[in-house]
């Protein structure tokens, strides 16, 4: 049960690992949900490996087998917790990345520690390795990861969205079918290819986030853009009205003055009849 437990530890944190690029968005009863189903599923998944490991035997081929295919339910939960598939598979893809850099390191640990060792001792020392890595180096992981992913509106811009998410999988992809034999500890060259994939992929994300930034700022200033139009048509009606309010004013008062000196002239020659009925006139005009 060793082994099963080390590995599922291990796809735990890389659940949690993953889950803090969508912290800052998510909602603490999300939080609990997704840790409860993947708690749930890690606790029937040791089983689940200790059938497969007692059927198949433990050598690289099953290890890497559980290693490769264990993620999929762990990413299942917490895509359906959390939306926006794009964004699950950027992290899922950072994560490999993340994940094949500690496998390289726990190898070279390993050869160094315990030479000479049987298959099934040299397998659980890297599941064991590779677990002890993941939690010493757990807060420098979280703190990337926390600040991992652009704004959500740059996944959804199509087509550059769909190909940002998917670029960290492309990349590893190599690196996953070069390994994905039954070869536990693979050559130096075939390790040295997996530590420079680092500096290749921060030369990619940098320009993700350069041009995630320069997206922004196009959106932000479309934004005000937009902003300063509508004030400018609201000021455009605002004035139109007013100097239509203004000419009726001066109509208003041209007629009112012209009703005053009517009235008085009416008054001035005793007409008061007249005047009155003028008076009622307005009234009636007015109501």
């Amino acid at each position: 049960m060793t082994l099963p437990i080390l590995i599922v530890l291990g796809q735990l944190v890389d659940t949690y690992i993953r889950w803090l690029s969508f912290s800052k968005s998510g909602l603490p009863q999300l939080k609990t949900k997704i840790f409860k189903y993947s708690a749930l599923w890690g606790v029937a998944s040791i089983f689940l490996y200790k059938i497969f490991f007692d059927s198949f035997g433990v050598n690289a081929a099953t290890y890497k087998a559980v290693l490769m295919l264990g993620w999929l339910p762990y990413f299942f939960i917490c895509w359906r917790q959390i939306s926006g598939l794009p964004q699950h598979i950027f992290v899922l893809g950072m994560g490999t990345i993340c994940s094949l850099i500690q496998h390289t390191f726990v190898a070279i640990i390993i050869l160094k520690l315990f030479e000479g060792v049987s298959a099934y001792e040299l397998i659980l020392a890297e599941a064991a390795v590779y677990l002890l890595l993941f939690v010493i180096f757990l807060p420098i992981c979280g703190q990337y990861f926390i600040n991992l992913l652009p704004n959500r509106e740059f996944f959804e811009l199509r087509p550059i969205g769909i190909y940002i998410a998917i670029l960290p999988l492309i990349i590893s992809s190599a690196h996953i079918i070069q390994i994905a034999d039954s070869t536990l500890i693979h050559s130096d060259w075939e390790r040295l290819s997996r530590i420079y994939l680092p500096g290749v992929f921060f030369f990619f994300y940098r320009y993700i986030l350069t041009a995630a930034k320069n997206f922004y700022d196009l959106q932000r200033l479309e934004r005000n853009k937009q902003r300063l139009e509508d004030r400018l048509m609201i000021l455009k009606e605002y004035n139109a009205l007013t100097m239509e309010n203004q000419k009726k004013i001066s109509v208003i008062r041209h007629d009112l003055r012209h009703s005053y000196n009517l009235i008085y002239a009416l008054l001035e020659s005793g007409n008061i009849e007249a005047a009155r009925e003028h008076i009622r006139k307005q009234e009636e005009w007015l109501k």
